[in-house]
């Protein structure tokens, strides 16, 4: 029986199963409980995340399940119900990430129909050694830059999923979910003109950890050194804050941001891959 997470113990038990599949990882109860999608939970085995996405058409469908539940029908059904929810608020597909070196995953989602459509690439920098400083034109986010902030994202989105086609969110949603677990937020400006931004998270359960966002920079003010000069500066501001290491993924056809990454001392982590479809 597959039922909604509605309470706080709902909320517990994923964090528990999150945590026992995903044991580099964290979430907590409080993130879940005001996630943007649904949890859609399996006894004490397994649930399924499902959430409307920038991809077009597209819901975004993470299932995790026990190791002692697996080959029982447990994922499957998890991942019917997270189509049948998705189909409810009118989206055809569904994709998601399985770790690269997941056999056994990879397996179960191409026997239900998913394709692998990229590789996403994941690669950490430990800050004992980065160098970082604030570049002329780089300062902290203010409201008054948000709605060009915005803009700025907006152009850029549709270039970060590829092969996939992406949209950005509607504002309100965009700033919603960029402000959750935000630790740092950077504009680049060229007079009055916000040309450039960035932002870093916080990773649950890692007090010396953060995450990179999106990093983005107008076609206009490209090959300048601003995506480089803004990372430099969110180091710099990590450093200062305490912070040890900060992740960060993108697809592998991101090929100039992971020369940006690679050029500042961030090294490759496991990859994992994205996937696509509809189950079968």
């Amino acid at each position: 029986m597959i039922r909604l997470a509605e309470t706080e113990g709902d909320f517990e038990l994923c964090v528990e199963i999150y945590a026992e599949v995903e044991p580099d990882r964290r979430v907590t109860a409080k993130q879940l409980a005001s996630a943007s999608g649904v949890l859609l939970v399996s006894a004490r085995d397994g649930y399924a995340y499902v959430t409307p996405s920038s991809v077009e058409s597209s819901a975004f469908a993470m299932v995790r399940v026990r190791s002692a539940a697996r080959r029982r029908g447990v994922g499957s059904a998890l991942l019917r119900a997270a189509a049948e929810h998705a189909a409810t608020i009118d989206l055809q597909k569904l994709w998601g990430e399985v770790h690269e070196s997941d056999t056994e995953s990879r397996r179960f989602v191409t026997a239900r129909g998913f394709r692998e459509v990229t590789r996403d690439i994941g690669v950490r920098l430990s800050l004992e050694s980065a160098e970082g400083a604030w570049a002329p034109g780089i300062v902290e986010l203010a409201p008054g830059h948000l709605r060009a902030a915005y803009e700025v994202v907006a152009e850029a989105t549709p270039e970060m999923a590829l092969p996939q086609i992406a949209a950005a969110r509607p504002f309100e949603q965009w700033l919603d979910h960029e402000e959750r677990r935000s630790a740092l937020a950077i504009v680049a400006v060229d007079g009055e003109d916000v040309v450039g931004y960035a932002r870093l998270y916080i990773v649950p359960g890692h007090e010396r950890r953060l995450e990179n966002g999106l990093t983005a920079v107008k076609k206009s003010h490209r090959r300048r050194g601003i995506a480089t000069a803004m990372k430099r500066a969110q180091i710099a501001w990590a450093k200062d804050h305490g912070y040890t290491e900060i992740d960060s993924d993108m697809v592998e056809g991101n090929i100039p941001m992971r020369g940006v990454n690679e050029r500042l001392g961030y090294v490759p982590l496991p990859a994992s891959i994205v996937v696509e479809g509809w189950p079968v």
